[in-house]
Parts: structure tokens; sequence; C-alpha cells
């Protein structure tokens, strides 16, 4: 037990007590390790808050990236050549957005009759498209594919916004 001094009167109180014994003014008491763990979790909560802008809202703007990729139109029929080893695509590709792009990435992946997926192909279609322009390429070498493919599933994954 220590002694400390009453704020009011100024006598000896023990830290122990409540109140001044002498004057009867109360003592402040001593914060513990849990308050004080629970003052700087509050203030880390704030200071978060504040770094993130402060308004609370999570929703974030899509990148332009992300909005040409939804404003993009694209339909593929696609055949094997090559003795059945290669895939090749012909691609219709509208470009819906304001933005012209190029160096649209394509890929497609394939199933065979049980629906199991057997073979993957990505390719870069070195193109540009412009705003509001539909685009039509055929004969496209996707590379080779599985033998036993018989459905594919193809779309444009990435592209560069100019």
């Amino acid at each position: 037990m220590a002694l400390k001094q009453c704020k009011e009167c100024g006598n000896q109180v023990s830290d122990k007590a409540q109140s001044c014994p002498s004057c009867g003014a109360k003592q402040p008491k001593k914060m513990g390790i849990f308050a004080w763990i629970a003052i700087i979790f509050v203030g880390l909560l704030v200071i978060g808050a504040i770094a993130d802008g402060g308004d609370g809202s999570s929703v974030s703007e899509p990148s332009p990236k992300e909005l040409a990729l939804q404003n993009l139109d694209f339909d593929f029929e696609w055949g094997k050549a090559g003795f059945d080893s290669v895939m090749e695509i012909n691609m219709t590709i509208k470009n819906n957005g304001t933005k012209d792009i190029k160096d649209l990435t394509v890929e497609c992946v394939h199933s065979s009759n049980s629906g199991t997926v057997v073979d993957r192909n990505k390719r870069e279609v070195y193109e540009v498209i412009k705003a509001g322009e539909t685009k039509k390429i055929n004969n496209f070498n996707m590379g080779f594919i599985h033998s036993q493919a018989t459905s594919s599933s193809c779309s444009v994954v990435d592209l560069v916004v100019m």
C-alpha cells in the first residue's frame, strides 16, 4: 500500500482508499491494463476510419480496365484444325465503352463429353478496337487443344485501355 496526497486537503491517503478520510473527497482511480488496451484499440479504430476516408463507405468506383471489360460484347465460334490438334476461333468483339482498347487476352476453357475440364488456352489478340467499334477476327489460332475436348467457353479476361 502506497500513500499519496489528497488533491483537496493535502493529507496523506492510501492509494487503495476510495475517498479521503480527512475531507471525504473522492480519490481518482488508477486505470488498469485492460482499460488502457481498450483505449488504444478504440484509438486505432478511429485512426483507421480517418485514413480510409472517414465516410464509412466501402464501395469503390470500377477501374478503367474493369469498366472496359464490363462494356465489351464477345461472341465466338470454335473448331479444331491441324489434324484436330489446334483450336481456331472466329470472334466478334464489340467495344461498347467510351475508350479505345487493345491487346485483349482471350482465355478458353475446354471440357470433355463428361463435363470435365480437360484443357485451357490463353492468347493475346494484338488489335486496337476503338470505342463503339465492332471487330471480327476469323481463324484465330488459340494453340493446341486436348483431343477429347468437345466444348469450350471463351472470354476476354484482360485488356489495355488506351
